[in-house]
């Protein structure tokens, strides 16, 4: 079975390879694609895999992007964060969905009904499509308003408006307030991502979610990457990649 990846977290990517790998000696990885670009030009330029597995959130945009333009005829298994009754829709459709973190029961069961049900019979873009839009208008938009920190012995809740930005720094993840607070917060960055408000916060990269209340200025820098200049000043460069920088600078000015 040849299976195409399109995910934009090396560590996710990478996890899921392995996991892949231990399910099935079968399975050949194609390709891992980290953007709605590559994905398109990689889909035009090679013959389909077996099966696809989409990051719904991906770098430059959402892989639903993928499907509007390109016309996919293979089945997909959506790698996402998303409530299950907004995408409950996808059971009946040919297209199944593993909530992150992926485990590896959730994966088998995921490609035994592949084996079953989906890999002779094809999935129609328009049908996608249709389902797209419908989970689009159905998915609740509901975000944290306070993460728990921890201060010695104790446990606080933290309100996300004073959050200026959080990090990762020797495997352990940092917030920072406006008021240059500083907490351990026992969660990863991939989860803490998912329980902010994408208008309100911003994945720079691997290692910062900057707030856009943070945000001084952005500076053109080497290889058409950004540089941010936050407030609190950041201990390290927080630098956008190329293929993140036309989607921050659209995000920047909503």
């Amino acid at each position: 079975m040849k299976v195409l990846i399109v995910e934009d977290e090396l560590g996710v990517a990478q996890n899921l390879c392995d996991l892949l790998m231990e399910t099935s000696h079968e399975i050949e990885i194609l390709a891992i694609i980290e953007s709605v670009k590559d994905a398109v030009y990689w889909l035009s330029t090679n013959p389909p895999p077996d099966l696809g597995f989409f990051d719904i959130r991906i770098a430059d945009g959402d892989s639903f992007d993928i499907f509007r333009q390109t016309d996919i005829q293979f089945p997909v298994i959506f790698t996402t964060a998303y409530d299950e009754y907004a995408l409950r829709a996808f059971k009946v459709n040919s297209v199944d969905y593993l909530l992150k973190p992926i485990g590896k029961n959730e994966l088998e069961a995921a490609l035994s009904k592949y084996e079953s049900i989906y890999k002779s019979k094809k999935v129609g873009n328009n049908e996608l499509l249709s389902l797209i839009q419908k989970i689009q208008k159905t998915q609740p938009q509901t975000y944290k308003n306070n993460l728990l920190v921890y201060v010695r012995d104790k446990i606080l809740p933290i309100a996300v408006e004073k959050i200026a930005y959080f990090y990762l720094e020797k495997q352990l993840v940092h917030c920072v307030t406006h008021q240059n607070e500083k907490f351990v917060i026992e969660q990863s960055l991939d989860k803490i991502e998912l329980q902010l408000n994408p208008n309100s916060f911003f994945r720079a990269n691997r290692q910062f979610i900057v707030s856009r209340m943070s945000i001084n200025s952005a500076t053109q820098h080497f290889h058409r990457k950004l540089k941010l200049d936050l407030s609190p000043a950041a201990k390290e460069e927080v630098l956008i990649s190329k293929l993140k920088a036309s989607h921050f600078k659209k995000w920047l000015e909503m």
